[in-house]
C-alpha cells in the first residue's frame, strides 16, 4: 500500500510540475505580445496627444524651404536676400513687424508666423531686443524683402537657449512686413 501511495504521490508531482510548466510556458509568451501592444498603444497616444499639443509650423514662402546644413560651417552671419524690399529702410532702432520662418542644423522647423492649415500672421518686435543674428542682419534691409539668415551660434541663442532644439546656428527667413 506504501508504494501505491509513492507512485500515486510521484505521478501528482510530475503532474504538477508539467502543468506549472506549460503554465509559465504559456505566460512568457503571452505579456511579449501584450506589452508590445501595450506600448504600440501607448506611443500612437502619446504622438497623437504631442501632435495635438504642439503647433503644425509651415513655411510661409516658397522661396526657400527647411533643410539639413552643417553647423560646424556656420562660423560668422551670413545674410541673403530672396527678394529685394522696397519700401522703407530698417533702422537698428526700429519695431518692424514680420514674417518668418526657422530652422536648425537638422533642418527641423522649430518656428514659423504661420501654422498649418491658417494664413501667415506677422509679429511686431523691437529690432534691438531679438538675437544679435536678427538686428546685424535685418538692420539696412528693406520693408517687403525677404532675407535668409544663417545665424551662428554665437549670434543665436547661444548659451542662453531655451531648449536644446534651438542652441546651436540657425537659418531664418525673414519677410519684413512693415516699420512701426
Amino acid at each position: 500500500m506504501e508504494n501505491k501511495n509513492n507512485n500515486t504521490l510521484i505521478t501528482i508531482i510530475v503532474l504538477v510540475v508539467t502543468l506549472a510548466t506549460a503554465g509559465l510556458v504559456v505566460l512568457a509568451n503571452q505579456p511579449k505580445k501584450a506589452v508590445t501592444a501595450t506600448t504600440a498603444t501607448t506611443a500612437t497616444a502619446t504622438t497623437a496627444s504631442s501632435s495635438a499639443a504642439a503647433p503644425k509650423y509651415v513655411v510661409t514662402t516658397d522661396l526657400a524651404k527647411p533643410e539639413k546644413f552643417d553647423a560646424a560651417k556656420v562660423t560668422e552671419l551670413k545674410v541673403e536676400t530672396l527678394k529685394e524690399g522696397t519700401g522703407a529702410v530698417v533702422k537698428k532702432t526700429d519695431t518692424i513687424s514680420a514674417n518668418y520662418n526657422g530652422w536648425n542644423a537638422s533642418g527641423t522647423l522649430f518656428e514659423s508666423t504661420k501654422q498649418e492649415g491658417g494664413k501667415a500672421t506677422p509679429v511686431e518686435f523691437a529690432l534691438s531686443s531679438v538675437i544679435p543674428g536678427w538686428t546685424e542682419g535685418l538692420t539696412g534691409k528693406k520693408v517687403g524683402g525677404i532675407y535668409k539668415l544663417t545665424i551662428p551660434t554665437s549670434k543665436a541663442y547661444g548659451s542662453s537657449a531655451p531648449s536644446e532644439e534651438v542652441s546651436g546656428p540657425l537659418v531664418f527667413v525673414v519677410e519684413i512686413v512693415a516699420v512701426k
